[in-house]
């Protein structure tokens, strides 16, 4: 393709200007011989002719050149006055195609109205360039005309000078957005503001972001309640209002009961969806001006921050009875749930929130002394209470190794033959420094720290060997009865560590018999089935312990390979004619005796409870009435003696 360019070619403008220096060098070159005289030459001699046409050519010369000249001058200028025009036509397709919003007002009017928007103002805010021109921007606020950004923008336009803030704006559909805005002034050759340039980024989905960061900082990601972090700044709050009116901050510390035992049972996810459903209830149970926080696990705090009295916090506990007096549903199963709560007081109990809620932990720990639904009020001396919990549970890891765990056994008779056919393995710890100790104090403390797995295995163990010595010793016809808990029955290694400790001990699996809380047997889970299954074929038997308390279904009992239900002491207890629970007791033996399962009684005290269970069919009779827990020698004599008699 030809490179170069002919005459009809070139720019208008350039042409236009070679035109005005080609008249100029005309004009100019037929006035030089004039004014040099070289038409009157003939008239003259030879060298006037000479110097004339020298003066003409030196003429034409400078005409020449300095048409050039003008030519080039005038290109130059052109060229600048086309860059200005195109540097202002870039710029103004710039703010055109800007993905930010501008506006200009104007200062001539005290209203600074807008004379300019760009189509990213009418993308953003909804509003055309018809509507907004000569109103004032503040339309875009509604009513939410208390931000604090809104009176530095203003102070920017009084002075006259840069501003900048992140407003609250409202588009036409009057939906939100978040709008950091910059204006600036343009001033005049006298430095007078003439207008404002406004230019406007919408920062919404940059605020959302920043939002959900917070909220993930400081809200529980499984209920959405205020986690520690937001609690603590919560609790200061409380303190500086109830410093200004003289009201009482009173914390409340909740944990949950045995909440183990769901995740035990019914799986991690269940225990998860109830945590959600208990952080509903007490968001909804209680005022909106109530904090209600989860610390984590199983543990919420409550903060009541306008009380006027403490006889006012009743009506509190009422409100914290109402959430766990009914059932929550988790997917098909129906649980009632209790829990243990403490409460702290500001002033008295503690100046600052980690003090506040220390102690209300503290009176939480003394309120689960109690056993469900039940609270307490902080006082200093529950802080040793505490530090004893703490000692006895660095005591108890070295427990094992110091052999200080014992094994008492509870004898197990047939009230009709009056023979002793099983005995149960209790386990005691004689502390060297702080005596017996009985379970009740310890096996809640092994359950939460761990400790209950490596016990539970001594246990069994040692009950095991103690069996196989008695048997070799002619006490034939006895089992053995070990409680196991849910943290074992979780452990992988349980199969495995029952199968070593019956080769090393010596005893057949059928002089082994397992108590299962009622907890594990709820998750039907193919696990739980196949762990069962294996202890049956070991010839373990396997028994329901505390039947009753808990999760009593007739679905489970179809489904597992149980042998024994064992009736809790609580109901045995309450045996009494036409009593309830004389119904319950009966109600147990004949569902026990429908489905071929065995029934043991626990806690019989009484001639009058043993003549009822015998009555109905209870052939299997455990408690003081016969025996308390006995040494391993006690029982070998006791068993010697009593069924020698039955004989």
């Amino acid at each position: 393709m030809d490179q170069h360019l002919d005459k009809n070619q070139l720019p208008m403008e350039q042409r236009q200007m070679k035109r005005i220096a080609w008249i100029y060098v005309t004009i100019f070159g037929l006035w030089v011989p004039l004014q040099s005289g070289v038409p009157f030459t003939y008239i003259t001699g030879i060298e006037a002719q000479y110097n004339a046409w020298i003066d003409t050519l030196s003429g034409w010369f400078v005409v020449i050149s300095s048409g050039w000249l003008l030519y080039l001058l005038m290109a130059k200028n052109m060229k600048m006055i086309k860059r200005s025009d195109e540097a202002i036509h870039l710029r103004n397709r710039a703010i055109e195609s800007s993905v930010n919003g501008f506006l200009i007002t104007s200062c001539d009017k005290p209203d600074h109205p807008i004379v300019y928007v760009n189509p990213a103002f009418e993308s953003i805010t909804g509003y055309s360039r018809e509507e907004v021109l000569g109103q004032n921007p503040r339309f875009l606020h509604s009513e939410d005309i208390t931000q604090p950004g809104l009176e530095a923008i203003r102070a920017a336009i009084r002075a006259q000078r840069d501003g900048k803030a992140v407003l609250r704006n409202y588009r036409k559909d009057g939906s939100l957005f978040w709008n950091e805005l910059s204006i600036a002034p343009v001033r005049d050759d006298a430095g007078k503001a003439t207008h404002f340039i406004w230019v406007q980024n919408d920062i919404s989905d940059a605020k959302r972001y920043q939002e959900a960061l917070e909220h993930q900082a400081n809200h529980d990601i499984l209920t959405g309640l205020p986690n520690r972090n937001l609690l603590q700044d919560r609790i200061a709050q409380a303190i500086v209002y109830a410093e200004r009116s003289a009201h009482i901050v009173a914390l409340v510390f909740i944990d949950l009961d045995n909440f183990n035992l769901i995740n035990d049972s019914l799986g991690h996810t269940a225990g998860d969806k109830l945590l959600i459903a208990v952080a509903e209830r007490l968001k909804t149970g209680f005022r909106a001006v109530d904090t209600v926080a989860r610390l984590g696990g199983d543990e919420f705090v409550l903060i009541f921050y306008d009380q006027t009295g403490e006889e006012l916090f009743s009506q509190e506990t009422e409100r914290l009875a109402e959430v766990f007096s009914t059932p929550f549903h988790v997917d098909e199963h129906e649980i009632f749930v209790t829990y243990s709560a403490g409460f702290s007081l500001y002033p008295q109990d503690g100046m600052d929130a980690e003090t506040l809620l220390m102690n209300a932990d503290v009176a939480m720990y003394r309120a689960k002394e109690q056993k469900g639904n039940s609270f307490q009020f902080y006082a200093p001396d529950m802080n040793s209470k505490i530090r004893e919990r703490l000692v006895l549970e660095n005591h108890m890891r070295y427990a094992l190794e110091r052999r200080e765990f014992v094994l008492m056994y509870q004898p197990q008779v047939n009230p009709v033959t009056n023979r002793v056919f099983g005995m149960e393995a209790l386990i005691r710890w004689n502390h060297p420094e702080m005596g017996v100790i009985p379970p009740e104090k310890f096996i809640s403390l092994a359950e939460e720290t761990g400790l209950i797995v490596p016990i539970g295995e001594w246990i069994i163990r040692t009950a095991c060997r103690q069996l196989k010595d008695f048997q070799d010793a002619g006490l034939q016809n006895l089992t053995v009865a070990v409680n196991l808990s849910s943290r074992q029955f979780k452990e992988n290694n349980l199969i495995s560590s029952i199968t070593e400790i019956l080769r090393d001990t010596g005893l057949a699996g059928e002089c082994l018999e397992l108590e299962l809380t009622e907890s594990i047997l709820v998750n039907s889970s193919r696990e739980v089935i196949s762990i069962l299954d294996e202890l049956k074929r070991m010839g373990i038997k396997l028994a329901i312990d505390d039947f009753g308390t808990g999760y009593s279904s007739l679905s489970y009992l179809k489904r597992f390979p149980m042998d024994k239900l064992k009736i809790d002491q609580s109901f045995v207890r309450d045996i009494a004619v036409g009593g309830g629970g004389s119904a319950i007791v009966k109600a147990i033996i004949n569902m026990g005796h429908s489905l071929s399962l065995r029934v043991i009684a626990e806690g019989v005290e009484t001639k009058e409870q043993l003549d009822f269970l015998t009555r109905h069919g209870c052939r299997e009779i455990q408690g003081y009435y016969y025996s308390g827990p006995l040494s391993a020698e006690a029982f070998k004599l006791f068993v010697e003696r009593h069924n020698s008699l039955a004989a």
